[in-house]
């Protein structure tokens, strides 16, 4: 499997339960849902940073995760899975994870909290 590290901008208050029980795509929809009902993940810290709210001492949080991208397509807004990789056989096997890009993706989004891992806690300030 394809397995990246990428980072995951998120509010102060959420850092506990991420930490004790992972991310969970099923509270996904807080900020978007463009590519998907899952947990969203980018390459590029920068683009995580947008949605790093920070506390009341100006201090943000960010993860870096690993990630089992596995194969993938390109995502749809509000869709609960991916979808199958043979069109013409939805009970068939599915994508692993959905992407904003299939040629050069920079967001990614998983839909199992098995596919996910906080590895690292990135604390800093603007």
């Amino acid at each position: 499997l394809d397995e990246r590290k990428l980072f995951h901008g998120t509010d102060p208050d959420i850092i506990k339960g991420i930490c004790h029980q992972n991310f969970d795509f099923r509270l996904s929809g807080k900020n978007a849902t463009m590519f998907g009902k899952g947990s969203y993940f980018a390459k590029d810290a920068d683009y995580s940073h947008i949605y790093s709210r920070p506390s009341s001492a100006g201090t943000r949080y960010m993860f870096l995760a690993n990630v089992l991208v596995g194969r993938y397509t390109r995502g749809k807004q509000d869709i609960p899975r991916p979808p199958p990789i043979d069109p013409s056989d939805p009970y068939g096997d599915l994508y692993d994870s959905c992407v904003n890009n299939e040629a050069n993706p920079t967001i990614f989004v998983v839909f199992k909290d098995d596919q996910c891992y906080p590895a690292y806690l990135i604390k800093y300030a603007d």
